[in-house]
């Protein structure tokens, strides 16, 4: 085993009690009087929202996450999955997690109850976007997390691939965009959701818009969830608190303000630091039950995320759009954990050392916005043009804080652990561990030309600048070090419709990423370069309500980490503050295929089903990153009969491949394997009256016991069988 890289409580928050009644005290003083949605209004909310087709299907009609250009599915030359609020509530997705385990292409593995890495096509996925506007991420992983509620978005956006126009930096895995939920009625409208699911979860989510005044020009959204839960491990309990909030305003009939906020707090106990040891000190290997777990019945994990948003919006007789917004965003964590490591005896369970942590970080950002885009004509033709800015300023900041007994008692017998131990006396001042400002600039240009009248071309590129300084205790205690780099990043993509239904595309697009590995001599290594290609075939069908995508893809890397192992004797190779030194791999080459069908079959019938496939080698052939499967299937699908409309039914398969990684033994590195594993789920909602319905869901109702890998040997069990019940009004 490496070193780390309750019940549901009767009263109700008074800040969420607030928020539901609030908006209905003030419905009522104008219930009888809301006009219909204005003109106005209804060209602005077509600003400010890309619509879901009103059929409420698995797929939209339009998205700008690939490219800034707003484009049909068809005509975005990159794989693209789009989570509809459908597809959501329909699989009763809450988390970032849940969204992505149920995305192709997408793998997940975690090193603990709280770190989880999310991979496409072999590498980590670090792109976040909110409206299309790049995020900083904590900094757990390399990888965006995993916790994000789903209850403010309308829908999640996945681009496969690199995203070099969007957000500069970033590997060629994917990028995901959170669509946030805007005030798009001027009636009043209301949900309540109450779900009650396996270990003790349980969960209320409530979701109002409201007019502000009798006009309906200046419209409010208030979203709120609050939720407990206990674990299939034992000792964990984990609690969270949502709340979002946005006024949308038309200040004349093409200018459209929006001003918002949201706020997250997950307060989890009884978390685990790093994974369970695999193996006995005899060189037998452990059986564990699923419920295993590391941690002590005091540790904890909390995170906190607040930001506050505005946007403006001015739209122009000539089709033009002008745009910015500003972003403050807040992150706050606070954790004291309890790793234990080597192996306990098979007869006594004695022989695991401890090892308790505490620290806390800060993240502060702040982003600037702007964009202008609209048509243009040339040679005849008219074409599309888009000019944009986006930049960043993020402060980061993380302190330990030492036990002040510096003894700690040994683990007693594993075999009957029930998470006591003393509680260390850490040092309530602590120390700066980490402290980095890092500024990002970009400006960009894309055009989207109409060569002919079945042929399109993208094309564009990204100046992009980052000036970070940076100190890390444990790189040298006296230095501070300052990072500069400046690249342009060149897209292209290539349209050509071959019928009514299916076009063909072409893409290109650069990549280049700083990085914070580390090789032995504390350095850290050059930055990632390399390119991706993207060919296939898209259709649009049935009126845009159906969406196919066959792509092939082929991604080469420069200067790539990887974890670097001790040739004689296996174990990681740490550094100071031990983390795992890394080396640059050159040549690294990912390449395979992804095909998708998404949207409405035919009346009544939703589907989403994707399967990808591919290899990631290094210059010499050899396979890397061997605990990520290689293939995966994910398939979604409910149906609604015709002449019964009140029930609708579904299920699913989500499929993986076998995979293979190194873990830690008595007697060196080991190779551990995990078969292909196969999760069904089923669900089912009927609808009692048109305001209310309950929905059910099972996952993984085979009851599949595996492991999920990853590349440190911390290997822990996926999510036994669950279910969950939800009663939805909507009034």
């Amino acid at each position: 085993m490496n070193r780390p890289t309750g019940s549901f409580s009767t009263r109700l928050p008074v800040r969420l009690t607030a928020w539901v009644l609030w908006p209905i005290a003030l419905s009522a003083a104008h219930a009888e009087e809301a006009p219909e949605p204005s003109t106005q209004m209804m060209r602005k909310v077509a600003v400010s929202v890309d619509a879901e087709p009103a059929t409420n299907s698995y797929t939209a009609s339009d998205s700008a996450s690939a490219t800034p250009l707003t484009l049909t599915l068809r005509d975005t030359p990159q794989s693209v999955t789009i989570f509809t609020g459908q597809r959501i509530e329909d699989q009763n997705l809450t988390s970032l997690r849940e969204v992505l385990d149920n995305t192709a292409g997408i793998y997940s593995y975690a090193y603990d109850t709280e770190r989880v890495v999310f991979t496409s096509r072999g590498f980590p996925i670090d792109t976040l976007l909110y409206d299309g506007i790049p995020a900083v991420d904590n900094f757990n992983t390399d990888s965006i997390a995993e916790n994000i509620d789903t209850a403010p978005y309308q829908r999640v956006e996945i681009v496969r691939g690199a995203t070099g126009l969007m957000t500069g930096a970033g590997n060629p895995a994917a990028s995901v965009n959170l669509v946030r939920k805007h005030a798009d009625s001027a009636d009043f409208a209301a949900n309540l959701d109450l779900t009650l699911g396996s270990w003790n979860d349980r969960r209320i989510e409530g979701d109002i818009t409201a007019p502000l005044n009798l006009s309906g020009s200046v419209r409010a959204r208030f979203v709120g969830a609050y939720q407990e839960r206990d674990s299939y491990q034992d000792l964990y309990h984990g609690e969270r608190t949502v709340f979002y909030g946005i006024v949308d305003a038309d200040l004349t009939p093409d200018t459209l303000l929006s001003v918002g906020f949201d706020y997250q707090d997950d307060t989890p106990t009884g978390v685990t630091w790093g994974s369970f040891p695999l193996f006995h000190s005899d060189g037998s290997a452990a059986d564990w039950p699923r419920s295993v777990t590391t941690a002590a019945d005091w540790t904890y994990w909390n995170r906190r995320t607040q930001s506050v948003f505005a946007e403006l919006k001015r739209a122009f007789a000539n089709g033009w759009t002008l745009q910015g917004s500003l972003t403050w965003r807040k992150y706050d964590e606070d954790l004291e954990l309890f790793y234990m490591f080597d192996f306990p005896d098979a007869v006594t369970g004695e022989g695991l050392q401890p090892w308790p942590y505490r620290s806390d970080g800060k993240i502060d950002e702040k982003a600037l916005s702007l964009q202008a885009s609209g048509p243009f004509m040339l040679f005849g033709r008219q074409h599309e043009l888009v000019i944009g800015y986006n930049g960043s300023k993020a402060d980061y900041s993380g302190h330990e804080f030492d036990d002040l007994d510096a003894e700690w008692p040994p683990v007693s017998n594993f075999f009957e652990w029930d998470g006591s131990y003393p509680h260390p006396n850490f040092d309530t001042g602590g120390y700066t561990v980490t402290d980095i400002d890092a500024r990002q600039n970009g400006a960009y240009v894309a055009a989207r030309l109409v060569l002919a009248d079945p042929l399109k071309l993208i094309a564009g590129a990204r100046y992009a600048t980052w000036d970070t300084e940076h100190f890390y205790l444990y790189d040298s205690p006296d230095v501070t070090f300052h990072d500069k780099y400046e690249k342009t990043i060149a897209y292209a993509g290539l349209i050509f419709d071959v019928s009514r239904d299916f076009s063909l595309f072409a893409s290109y697009t650069g990549i280049f990423k700083p990085q914070t590995a580390r090789d032995v001599n504390l350095k850290y290594l050059d930055p990632i370069e390399g390119r991706s290609f993207e060919v296939g075939i898209k259709g649009e069908h049935l009126d845009g309500l159906l969406n196919t995508s066959l792509t092939f893809f082929r991604t080469d890397q420069s200067n790539v980490a990887a974890p670097l192992f001790d040739p004689e004797t296996g174990d990681p190779v740490l550094l100071p503050d031990l983390t795992q030194a890394s080396y640059p791999i050159d040549g690294t080459e990912s390449r395979g295929f992804e095909l998708e069908i998404a949207g409405q079959i035919s009346t009544g019938w939703n589907a989403s089903l994707g399967w990808s496939q591919y290899r990631i080698e290094d210059a010499y052939g050899n396979d890397v990153r061997t605990y990520i499967p290689r293939s995966t299937v994910r398939g979604f699908t409910t149906w609604t009969p015709q002449g019964l409309q009140a029930l609708t039914i579904g299920g699913g398969i989500n499929w993986q491949s076998d995979s293979h990684t190194l873990v830690p033994s008595p007697d060196g590195n080991a190779t551990q394997k995990q078969s292909d594993v196969t999760l069904v789920s089923l669900m089912a909602r009927y609808s009692f009256t048109p305001a209310i319905s309950l929905q059910i869901n099972g996952e993984n109702l085979l009851d599949k016991k595996f492991y999920v890998l990853d590349e440190y040997g911390n290997s822990y069990y996926g999510v036994p069988i669950r279910c969950s019940a939800s009663l939805s009004w909507k009034f």
